[in-house]
């Protein structure tokens, strides 16, 4: 039974989520609208590397807001890891990642026997300048910390460290929702995505694994030529 003071704190919390994700999604919205107003071009997955960056700011002043103002708060201690915990989480994550590229060069060969311009494609070329690829990194990393270290964290301290599977689930209905100017089949799989990782954020207790399976999924299609 919790006491009265412990009530009370949890629903102070439930509301400071709740205001939050709601607070988000109105801002993200905001953002893409203005963006096409401004541009006269909807957004899209072809200008997401300039929205992108401008709701990390608007997402990282929030975040900031938040700590100082409500119950919620970020894990560091899943940030400032251990040597130990740095390098066995990267090691499970390289594992699997391993086996992530290993199934799209799978893909990249399937495809390339129906396209042309697929198997013309060149296999492992960076294509830094894309895009400004070379942003993807620092944009995987913190969108794990925002994710997993702030809001999973916060929805895990709601629902209690029995409720892994609720907390795993709203979590990354929560990213398919942020994913609203791609297309369904991309929404659904990023919405997938952070399922799985958010599970392994729950086995492994750190982002980095997390950052680094992210950075994968999102970089090397591109780089083995399957986008």
């Amino acid at each position: 039974m919790l006491d009265s003071n412990e009530t009370s704190y949890y629903k102070k919390h439930a509301k400071s989520v709740m205001l939050f994700m709601i607070t988000t999604l109105v801002i993200q919205q905001l953002i893409l609208k203005f963006y096409q107003l401004k541009t006269k071009m909807p957004a899209g997955p072809r200008n997401a590397y300039i929205t992108t960056k401008i709701l990390m700011v608007f997402l990282g002043i929030e975040m900031v807001v938040y700590i100082m103002k409500t119950t919620m708060k970020i894990n560091f201690n899943d940030i400032l890891v251990t040597k130990e915990d740095f390098k066995r989480t990267l090691i499970r994550a390289s594992i699997i990642s391993v086996f992530m590229i290993i199934a799209m060069i799978l893909i990249r060969i399937v495809r390339g026997s129906f396209n042309d311009k697929i198997a013309a494609r060149p296999y492992f070329k960076l294509y830094l300048n894309v895009r400004t690829r070379w942003f993807y990194p620092l944009n995987a990393f913190f969108q794990e910390v925002f994710i997993k270290a702030f809001v999973q964290n916060n929805v895990r301290i709601l629902a209690g460290k029995d409720n892994i599977h609720f907390t795993v689930w709203i979590t990354s209905l929560f990213f398919f929702v942020l994913h609203t100017s791609y297309p369904l089949y991309y929404m659904t799989s990023a919405g997938l995505f952070c399922v799985a990782t958010g599970y392994f954020y729950e086995k492994n207790r750190n982002v980095w694994g997390c950052a680094l399976l992210h950075f994968v999924i999102g970089f090397m299609p591109r780089a083995l030529g399957i986008l």
